[in-house]
């Protein structure tokens, strides 16, 4: 419509010229003057578009054009440089900032690589192509796990699940690396890189001070026990000696107790060298838990069992049997008298799960997260007059990331608990 406007005005001034013309040539001259002003103008025209044509070739601000002997054009040109300039400005500070990103990026002490919509790689800080041994000139726009060959890696990043974090550790330089995965704009990702090595030897200084300290409690405890347990047999009949006695040694049992999983848990933690790969019946399992129960606890609580016993797994058996009896003792310790506690083995899609279910006092949704912390107590003062530790959780948790597995809580205040262990399908004996 606007180009409609544009021509009926165009023709209008022609028209108008024409008129003018003819009041003072004839109307034979007064057009061939017309068809020559109207080529002179056109020739103008097609004069200023060739050079603006060229110069769209460089675009360079300098030699662009000014139009000065025609009006418009010089309107034109002037709009033209004005916006070309914005853009230089504009593509300056962008310049700049990427530079200041950059600098930023490589001060990191984070691998950082930046990947396209189809994993490939876009750019990387030095640190990451240390860790990784990126090559910029020949690994750009190649798929980073065609780069980074680790099988739990490639599947960590085609799964397209980064909810949680990746722990790996770089066969070509045993360098132990945490991985995390953040997506931006037009399904682009930035993967961040960190170094676990320190965090790992601040870890392993912890795990063997623990140990080596509760291996040198051991020895003096267990002959402070001994001679409690002589001077018990021993001790007259005065009543406030025998209680004196009795309390002494119910906190050395605890004490030792405490010592034990002290232990337990350090070996777990620190152990990868220990065997995993042991056939482990769990009928037999069950049974030796069976017995313990009925030493411990006698007739307290109603026990439910249902055990699929063609369904074994592989695993190390002193640490699935110490994770099955923690989660019992656990429901044993919070469940009242009387009280239901079901425990059950079977296959649920393409995990062996074990499974303890109480009706007991049941964990507040705040506590659930915190319940396998090391000395986390939902009832500190329940869990120590039944010689609770506060480390039967975190034992279990330690296990099953030992065996691949996961451990999952769901509870109700009052209503009770369940304590699910899911080992992988790997870990299934066919």
């Amino acid at each position: 419509m606007l180009k409609f406007k544009r021509l009926i005005i165009l023709i209008a001034v022609l028209a108008i010229t024409l008129v003018i013309l003819t009041k003072i040539f004839s109307l034979q001259t007064a057009t061939i003057v017309l068809v020559i002003i109207t080529f002179i103008l056109l020739i103008s025209h097609t004069y200023w578009l060739i050079k603006l044509d060229l110069w769209l070739d460089s675009k360079k601000l300098d030699t662009l054009p000014h139009g000065n002997s025609i009006g418009l054009w010089n309107k034109v040109f002037t709009k033209i440089y004005r916006s070309q300039l914005k853009q230089k400005r504009t593509n300056h500070n962008l310049f700049e900032a990427l530079d200041q990103f950059k600098s930023a990026a490589e001060a990191m002490y984070d691998g950082i690589i930046s990947v396209n919509e189809n994993n490939e790689i876009i750019w990387s800080n030095k640190t990451a192509q240390r860790m990784i041994n990126i090559i910029p000139r020949n690994d750009y726009n190649q798929p980073v796990n065609y780069i980074f060959r680790n099988s739990d890696f490639k599947q960590y990043i085609e799964n397209e699940d980064f909810s949680k974090t990746l722990k790996i550790t770089n066969q070509a330089n045993m360098l132990p690396l945490e991985v995390r995965v953040a997506n931006f704009s037009n399904n682009h990702r930035i993967i961040i890189l960190r170094d676990m090595a320190y965090e790992n030897n601040i870890q392993n200084m912890r795990k063997e001070f623990v140990s080596n300290f509760s291996h040198e409690l051991k020895t003096p405890l267990t002959v402070i026990l001994g001679f409690l347990e002589t001077l018990q047999m021993s001790t007259s009949n005065k009543e406030n000696e025998k209680k004196i006695i009795d309390l002494m040694n119910n906190q050395a049992y605890r004490m030792k107790s405490l010592i034990d999983d002290l232990l337990l848990l350090s070996n777990v933690e620190s152990n990868n060298e220990i065997n995993r790969s042991e056939k482990i019946n769990i009928s037999l399992l069950v049974k030796e838990i069976k017995k313990n129960i009925a030493e411990v606890n006698g007739v307290n609580h109603k026990f439910i069992f249902s055990i699929d016993s063609k369904l074994n797994i592989y695993g190390a058996k002193h640490e699935v049997l110490s994770a099955f009896s923690n989660l019992i003792t656990n429901a044993i310790r919070y469940t009242p008298e009387k009280g239901r506690i079901d425990i059950r083995w079977n296959q649920v899609g393409e995990h062996a799960v074990f499974e303890v279910v109480d009706s007991g006092i049941g964990i507040a949704e705040t506590d659930l997260a915190k319940v396998s912390n090391r000395f986390y107590r939902v009832d500190p003062d329940r869990s120590r007059n039944t010689g609770g530790t506060g480390l039967g959780l975190a034992i279990v948790k330690n296990v099953m990331m030992q065996h691949q597995g996961e451990m999952k809580i769901s509870s109700k205040v009052n209503q009770g608990s369940a304590f699910k262990l899911f080992f992988p399908i790997n870990r299934i004996i066919d």
